[in-house]
């Protein structure tokens, strides 16, 4: 089983909501616009400030607070040290090329599924989604592609632990359907993703075989049905998404 927390440290949410709340922000905000929006006394905003930018992670310009670049750091480093991500890099912007449709590799953390990196082709779709965010798994054709490659078991854990948001009316939000659906990708090695994430928005997505057992994986083809569809959907771009994810199998594993 998963480790589900049975507790939080108020001060530490504090701070990362604070964190949060200033990269959603379009502008620079204060200690009093901060201290209201999260519901805290403009003391305590103003420590929780304080800490942050003495570790780096937030500015200060006039009287006015922004996010430093700390984050990406942490998040840059985090990534390269993947033998996953450094192998999968170029064969994805290989793919974006040949296919001239936006390519993504997702990996399983915990119960999401996180965009670790997208390869935006010239006349690609730009995905709402960012490198780095956690997605429900039920949603997308990558996350569809890892749940399809973890036993019976985990899909159960990950199921119990999840809320089955239902984007758009699409979506598969029922367990047994779901289930039903996933050993369809298990014996076809490919997942599909038809407006469920997005309206008319389509995805195609393979998981990737590599020896992290942590690191389980998947990549894609994302775009707009009236691109992606038809034989071209199924047979051209499925195909190459089959292909690639095998290259970066055999980088990965020799095999």
């Amino acid at each position: 089983m998963s480790e589900t927390p049975g507790y939080t440290i108020d001060s530490t949410e504090t701070s990362l909501d604070l964190l949060e709340t200033l990269v959603d922000s379009a502008d620079p905000m204060g200690v009093t616009a901060l201290a209201d929006r999260l519901g805290v006394s403009k003391s305590v905003a103003y420590n929780h400030l304080l800490t942050l930018r003495t570790r780096g992670y937030v500015i200060k310009r006039g009287d006015r607070y922004e996010p430093a670049l700390k984050s990406l750091d942490l998040g840059s480093r985090t990534r390269t040290a993947m033998p996953l991500y450094e192998s999968a890099r170029r064969h994805l912007d290989n793919l974006a090329a040949a296919s001239g449709e936006t390519t993504v590799l997702f990996v399983l953390e915990e119960n999401s599924g996180v965009p670790v990196y997208i390869a935006e082709a010239s006349e690609g779709w730009s995905p709402r989604f960012h490198e780095g965010q956690r997605l429900p798994l039920h949603v997308n054709a990558p996350g569809k592609a890892i749940l399809a490659s973890l036993s019976d078991e985990r899909v159960d854990e990950i199921l119990a632990a999840t809320d089955l948001v239902e984007p758009t009316s699409a979506t598969i939000t029922q367990h047994d359907e779901l289930k039903a659906a996933l050993r369809g990708v298990r014996d076809d090695t490919v997942a599909f993703c038809r407006g469920e994430q997005y309206e008319g928005i389509v995805g195609v997505a393979s998981p990737v075989t590599n020896n992290d057992v942590d690191r389980v994986a998947a990549l894609g083809i994302c775009g707009p049905v009236d691109r992606l569809n038809g034989r071209y959907l199924e047979e051209d771009i499925t195909g190459q998404v089959l292909s690639t994810a095998k290259s970066i199998q055999v980088d990965l594993t020799g095999q």
